[in-house]
């Protein structure tokens, strides 16, 4: 008997133990299935700010003036036309968009392989109630726009999107010039989604109502290196449109 009472004193202490290690596998194994997922998605968003960072900003240059020569009359041809596959399907990307932090919200409500109309709207960060946000129109080349605009704030931003064949949305927008006593601005670069995230507040966050010169200089210095380019822009006067006209940045 007690004999019997050992062995089965040992056979539960055994079985506990093999419960013990189950459930600390059980538990390892969706920690990495969960670190391996967070990974896969930095090297996703790292790849994706790579593209954006590569992508040549455009400059619009003179067209040249055409001139009229004759020409002989072509004769019809059997050679066969090859197709042009598009760039990106424009379907795909018209609608709703939010950005990973939950700040940026952008509707694409007409889009095409040659032009985008959207709005943004950038919430900020330490009052949710306070907004900035503008309507935009601007040329799409291959798989990718670039864009200018002032939104209602009086801040002037640019940016640009990527349509990625595999469906995937890159955006990448910044201030340049702040807007007289304006505490939210155009701040964004994300990997979009159709899914709209949770407000990341944040206590220290930039936009709040203690925001002092000395930050506004550093942020200055942060934004587009381009003081000349800001200048001329002025002198022409591009973005004297009032708040709630569109306007359209043409990429060349």
């Amino acid at each position: 008997m007690r004999k019997n009472k050992k062995r089965k004193k040992r056979l539960r202490a055994v079985l506990v133990l093999l419960i013990i290690l189950f459930i600390l596998a059980g538990l390892g194994g969706m920690l990495y299935v969960s670190h391996r997922d967070k990974v896969e998605k930095e090297q996703r968003r790292e790849a994706a700010l790579a593209a954006l960072d590569s992508i040549p900003e455009v400059t619009a240059t003179p067209a040249a003036t055409a001139t009229l020569v004759p020409t002989a009359t072509p004769t019809p041809s059997l050679t066969p036309v090859p197709t042009i596959l598009p760039a990106f399907e424009p379907e795909n990307y018209q609608g709703i968009w939010y950005s990973e932090d939950g700040l940026t919200t952008i509707d694409i409500y007409d889009i095409s392989l040659k032009s985008v109309s959207f709005t943004y709207k950038r919430v900020n960060g330490k009052d949710p109630s306070m907004t900035a946000e503008a309507d935009v129109t601007a040329e799409v080349a291959g798989n990718a726009t670039q864009f200018r605009f002032k939104d209602s704030e009086g801040n002037k931003a640019k940016g640009e999107f990527v349509f990625d064949k595999s469906g995937e949305l890159y955006v990448k927008v910044k201030t340049y010039e702040r807007g007289d006593g304006s505490l939210t601005y155009p701040k964004t670069e994300s990997i979009m989604t159709r899914q709209e995230s949770s407000l990341e507040v944040s206590e220290n966050s930039e936009e709040d109502a203690s925001y002092n010169e000395s930050n506004e200089n550093s942020y200055e210095q942060e934004s587009y290196s381009e003081s000349s380019e800001d200048s001329s822009d002025e002198n022409t006067e591009e973005y004297e449109i009032p708040y709630g006209e569109e306007e359209t940045y043409y990429t060349e």
